[in-house]
């Protein structure tokens, strides 16, 4: 690239990116005041919703930062970033598919041992009877992700534990509830 045709903004950028990679706090925090809204951008690009574009931007930031090291030449930042920026779309819609896929089948199984009872305050006293029969972290994970609707970022954070270990709870939880509810049905 002919450094002519380069503009002020793509050279200042490059210099920013050095220091950077010098681990310089200011720098960083100037490119991502520079950079945000292009991240955040494009993060909406790929996963059409505000809130979850924020949350991509924030995930993709720290694989940026991260890893600015790694990038050879600072020309490539826009392509660079906007790959780190397609991945972390990709992984976050893969966990939401696979969360949607997890309550479904919960759902589904769910719902055939409820369809088994009659009205309404027998389903919920069915489930109630079925939660509080499981341990209490299960019962909170199950409060927080269905009553509270909490996404599983915001448990984790609640929680303080990694999202791992949230889904992995909730996973368990979901099997157990479903396991009690045949039980609690069959009595």
């Amino acid at each position: 690239m002919n450094p002519m045709e380069r503009s002020s903004d793509k050279i200042f950028d490059e210099l920013l990116i050095l220091r950077c990679k010098e681990k310089d706090q200011q720098a960083l925090g100037l490119l991502w005041k520079r950079w945000q809204p292009k991240v955040l951008k494009w993060s909406f690009d790929f996963v059409k919703d505000k809130n979850q574009a924020y949350e991509v931007a924030q995930e993709s930031w720290i694989s940026i930062f991260k890893s600015i090291d790694k990038l050879k030449d600072p020309a490539f930042f826009r392509f660079w970033a906007y790959r780190i920026v397609q991945r972390r779309s990709a992984d976050f819609i893969r966990g939401q598919q696979k969360e949607r896929n997890a309550i479904n089948e919960t759902a589904k199984c769910l719902d055939e041992v409820v369809e088994l009872v009659s009205t309404e305050e027998e389903k919920t006293d069915l489930m109630l009877r079925a939660i509080k029969q499981l341990p209490v972290l299960h019962q909170e994970i199950l409060r927080l992700f269905y009553l509270e609707k909490y996404p599983v970022k915001l448990i984790a954070k609640s929680l303080r534990l990694p999202e791992g270990t949230v889904k992995s709870r909730l996973f368990y939880a979901r099997k157990e509830l479903k396991n009690k509810l045949k039980e609690v049905y069959h009595e």
